[in-house]
């Protein structure tokens, strides 16, 4: 970037240093101070992590990552657990331990590194390839981000990084090592499988009502009902207040007048320059023997404009654009030094200005190209101002209704059908539900209600739970209508079952005998009669073509001094296999491609346990605690 450029409107360096000086030294907590300890989650020595933060991150992973749960119900629900809870807190306390040790060691990034990485990030180039301050900050609004917070983020990815690359740099992978592990991927082994099914022998199981009774007997505390609840219960969520929300036409055009600035590019001038350089405190002879140089070269531009870019080549001090024939690209009002700035924004296109006084020394300006303001019309943007009109009135809505929810639950204590009639909500009822769990009621699935519904309040005198937060900006109500004590279950009721699981298990049973039986024959050199053994297929420890994980292992566990050699297991669905392995062929020819690739994975690997080592030392010498009373990560590790 280039040396006279002290002031760079969308970096805001006064406050951009603050900041950082201000994390280096305090870390983020101090942005949370005002707190009590009750809401410290954290500390990591003298760091603290508030509530506040870890919510922040919480939510934003789960804004960030529940696209790509939409079609699996399980890792969307994971999402909601103390685990997902417990992994974000400690990807901070990582970033916390990390950030605070590169500050130890007196790693920095500087104005002009940040910049300069800053401006080179694709999205934010306009059309022409240029670094575009509109587009820079339009992209920052739409994730709800200023300037100052973003860069304080890339310093600190760049500081972690740096970080990393000193701990991981002696990861050094023998080539000895990895010619070894590509000829171990590169071998291939023909497998055949022979596969005793439960399903095959389960009807051949017989199981008597005497074997029935005895293990009914034998385990009563199987066969026990819990303690057990239906309730009624009210969801209010952001889906629940959209059908109230409305946009009118004159909103629309009264925001897009109020945002008018948001939809119009900033006016840039494309410049080129001429830096003569003299310190701003230097003597007055130096100063008067720079601006005369620059007055010469100006007269020569003024007579032959052609002369720019060679004068620019030979005579400037910004190297970072006189080999550019002076070229600086688009620039932005308020982007450079103030006389720069005002002697660029008031010249005509093609005008040659100057010599213009800074503190860097002396210039010769040439105005290449001008754009002028364009602003974005109205029917382009109607859709987003719409989109972001609805949120905003669906958020006040439902924030105003959660405040009619949670107080109507309290002073109605008794029934949910006013609030639901005053909400426009609908009363479900649930299924059979247990202190323990709600079964696949995501919703009622959260200790905290459970427990409120399970309350001698809410059991003797049937009142309404309060309203507790089961999913961001999801609010939950009981009331408990039907209970029912624990109780053994009946002999007559579960003695079908009991049956059907003792025949399931026979069959298991059988299979891995029969199994092993097979097994003991083949390894005695002896063929097993009525054998259907699959067709045969080569397989890799890269490319198993469908063969079960754990048989790939055993599989190439086995020596290739006596072939076929066989090796069992049972799987996981039931099944116990034989595998053969009848050929064994080794890589004939290790390519260069081949090498490199396992080198990088290798050396990955290699650079990943370093780091992992590296974190859990700085986390031991730090003192890292965890408050998990105050996020409910009770009975989880540290």
């Amino acid at each position: 970037m280039f040396d006279f450029i002290s002031k760079y409107k969308i970096f805001s360096q006064a406050i951009l240093v603050l900041i950082v000086l201000t994390f280096a030294l305090f870390g983020v907590d101090s942005y949370f101070r005002g707190q009590d300890s009750a809401q410290v989650v954290a500390e990591v020595g003298n760091s603290a992590i508030s509530q506040q933060e870890l919510s922040m991150m919480v939510r934003q992973e789960q804004d960030r990552l529940r696209p790509q749960t939409q079609a699996n119900p399980q890792a969307a629900e994971y999402l909601q657990t103390p685990e997902f809870k417990n992994s974000v807190l400690n990807n901070i306390i990582q970033r916390r331990l990390l950030l605070n040790q590169a500050t130890s060691m007196g790693m920095m990034v500087s104005p002009e590194e940040l910049r300069e990485v800053i401006s080179g990030v694709p999205a934010f180039f306009d059309d022409s390839g240029e670094f575009s301050v509109e587009k820079y900050e339009r992209l920052l609004r739409a994730q709800n981000l200023s300037p100052a917070e973003f860069e304080i983020q890339i310093t600190q990815d760049l500081l972690v990084g740096r970080l990393q690359n000193v701990v991981t740099q002696s990861a050094i992978v023998s080539d000895s090592v990895v010619h070894r592990l590509v000829k171990q991927r590169g071998q291939q082994r023909e497998v055949s499988q022979l596969i005793f099914s439960p399903a095959k022998y389960r009807e051949a199981i017989t199981v008597t009502d005497e074997e029935v009774r005895t293990y009914f007997d034998e385990n009563r505390g199987l066969f026990v009902l819990p303690e057990r609840a239906k309730v009624e219960y009210l969801v209010l969520n952001e889906e629940s207040a959209t059908a109230s929300v409305s946009v009118s036409e004159f909103e629309l055009e009264q925001t897009y007048q109020d945002r008018i600035s948001e939809f119009q590019t900033v006016e840039e001038r494309k410049a080129s320059h001429i830096l003569i350089s003299v310190i701003e405190d230097a003597p007055d002879t130096e100063k008067a023997e720079a601006e005369l140089k620059a007055e010469e070269l100006l007269a020569i531009i003024k007579n032959d404009p052609s002369q720019f870019g060679p004068l620019a080549l030979e005579f400037s001090n910004d190297p970072g654009s006189a080999e550019n024939d002076g070229d600086l690209g688009f620039l932005s009002r308020g982007l450079m030094v103030e006389s720069f700035d005002k002697a660029l924004f008031e010249s005509e296109k093609g005008s040659i200005v100057g010599p213009v006084q800074t503190q860097y020394g002396f210039h010769i300006i040439r105005v290449d190209d001008v754009r002028g303001v364009e602003t974005t019309p109205f029917a382009e943007v109607r859709a987003d101002i719409e989109k972001d009109i609805r949120k905003s009135k669906v958020e006040e809505t439902y924030l105003a209704a959660s405040q009619v929810f949670s107080d109507r639950v309290y002073t109605d204590y008794d029934s949910l059908a006013p609030v639901a009639e005053e909400l426009g909500l609908t009363v479900q009822t649930s299924d059979w539900i247990t202190r323990d769990s709600a079964g696949y009621n995501t919703l009622l699935d959260k200790p905290e209600l459970l427990q409120a519904i399970f309350s001698a309040e809410s059991m003797d005198e049937k009142r309404n739970t309060e309203a507790y937060e089961v999913q961001p900006k999801t609010l939950v109500a009981a009331r408990m209508v039907e209970y029912a004590i624990e109780e053994d279950m009946a002999f007559e009721d579960v003695a079908d079952e009991v049956k059907d699981f003792l025949k399931s298990q026979g069959a298991l049973d059988k299979a891995v005998s029969e199994g092993e039986l097979a097994l003991a024959s083949l390894e005695a050199g002896q063929e097993v009669d009525g054998a259907e053994w699959s067709k045969p297929g080569m397989v890799t420890l890269v490319k198993r073509q469908g063969l079960h994980p754990e048989g790939l292992r055993a599989v190439f566990g086995v020596s290739k001094d006596t072939l076929p050699a066989h090796v069992g297991m049972p799987i996981d669905d039931g099944r116990y296999v034989v595998f053969r392995v009848s050929q064994i062929l080794d890589l004939e020819e290790v390519t260069e491609d081949d090498l490199n690739t396992a080198k990088n994975q290798l050396q990955q690997m290699m650079q990943q346990q370093q780091m992992n080592a590296y974190i859990a030392s700085l986390r031991e010498k730090a003192n890292v605690r965890i408050n998990n009373d105050a996020i409910g990560l009770e009975g989880l590790n540290n």
